[in-house]
């Protein structure tokens, strides 16, 4: 008779080989005979997994791990097998399990938060994936499932910026750029996601979805700076999102149209909301509603209302230098989505330019408009009711 430490060596030696049938069936027979054998139990389990046999590998790595002891590597091999077989509550189980006996292992930290990613756990998923994050610095999966956890939870800025991390720590994370590219691209930031697809190009020229996406974003682009309001009409203006979201409604002419160089005359009109006052003021072509848009000034009616309360209108996002998403007040809605609005210009460009000013700029010059704070009369005939804001004119 073959002692068993003999058989199971020559089990080994076989599936080292290749011999996956022969090391399978001498693991088997060697176990009969020695059922507490962990380690053969654990590579019996991994023989099965090779072969795709997962249904036989659980059981078997469920052995190991009974048999183990305190081995780490039992426990992620039963859970990675668990999750073939669609038992995710037992992979969690066995991966919390790990995380008791090695809570520093990257290993056990990322595979668990991602088993209860796709448990739809994702507030604990996040946790879990940011001590894979902090465990191993140099995992670009770990970050890039970061990321995916807190787009679940519906937290942009949190994804874009563990989206940046997996780049950051990949560059050629083919994966990771794409998504962030879309993350970005769902937030209006479409400058920013085409710098993303034209970093992967640069690495993976013909891939076939990135060159489709930035496509899409250049025709995007095109279109937002083709409705830039300035130099645009009143019919453009009632269709912006500045109008449509803040139910604005066209009031009075401000003053008397006045003449200008060539005939005609230019005129400013006011719409109003709760919170907020627009002066457009139109050249002197067309006539009734027509004329071109040359100047735009934004004025909050009450500012330190618009202040506190938060932006639940214009739905801006906007992150912080840390790549968290920063709250966001209805001034600032307001102010961004018309700076975007009025210059045709990516929300990134609008934050900055607003940044600018904010900052004690005197006035910004950018894309043939010139930026500043300034006030303008309130309504005709009341002395007084002079508004403050943000005045976007036509340069030269």
């Amino acid at each position: 008779m073959t002692p068993p430490g003999e058989a199971r060596d020559r089990a080994l030696d076989l599936l080292r080989r290749g011999d996956m049938a022969g090391g399978i069936a001498g693991l088997e027979g060697h176990l009969a005979a020695e059922p507490g054998d962990g380690g053969a139990w654990l590579a019996l389990g991994a023989a099965y997994a090779t072969l795709d046999r997962w249904a036989d590998a659980a059981p078997a790595l469920a052995r190991a791990v009974e048999r183990g002891g305190d081995a780490v590597e039992a426990r992620l091999a039963h859970a990675r097998a668990l999750v073939r077989i669609g038992q995710l509550d037992g992979a969690a189980s066995a991966l919390q399990g790990a995380a008791a006996i090695a809570p520093a292992d990257p290993r056990v930290l990322r595979e668990l938060g991602v088993v209860l990613y796709d448990q739809r756990r994702y507030d604990e998923a996040a946790a879990w994936l940011a001590r894979a994050c902090e465990a191993a610095p140099g995992d670009a999966r770990a970050a890039f499932a970061l990321g995916l956890a807190h787009e679940a939870r519906r937290d942009i800025a949190a994804a874009i910026a563990a989206y940046r991390e997996a780049v950051r720590r990949a560059p050629g994370f083919i994966d990771a750029r794409l998504t962030l590219a879309d993350a970005l691209a769902s937030i209006g930031e479409h400058e920013q996601a085409r710098i993303e697809l034209e970093a992967l190009l640069a690495r993976e020229r013909s891939h076939e979805r990135a060159a489709r996406n930035r496509e899409v974003l250049r025709r995007a682009l095109a279109e937002m700076r083709a409705r830039r309001l300035l130099g645009k009409t009143e019919r453009e203006l009632a269709r912006s999102a500045l109008v449509v979201e803040a139910q604005l409604a066209r009031r009075e002419t401000l003053a008397p149209p006045v003449s200008v160089e060539g005939g005609g005359m230019r005129r400013t009109v006011r719409y109003t909301a709760p919170l907020l006052e627009l002066h457009v003021t139109l050249d002197a072509g067309g006539g009734p509603g027509g004329g071109a848009i040359e100047a735009l000034h934004l004025a909050l009616t009450d500012p330190d209302r618009a202040a506190r309360a938060e932006d639940d209108v214009f739905k801006v996002t906007v992150i912080g230098e840390d790549g968290r998403q920063a709250p966001v007040s209805y001034a600032t809605g307001a102010s961004l989505t018309f700076l975007r609005e009025a210059l045709g210009c990516p929300m990134t460009q609008a934050s900055a330019l607003y940044t600018s000013l904010l900052q004690g700029s005197p006035s910004v010059d950018w894309g043939g408009a010139t930026l500043r704070f300034a006030s303008v009369p309130g309504t005709a005939g009341k002395p007084g009711g002079e508004r403050h804001g943000i005045l976007v004119s036509q340069r030269g």
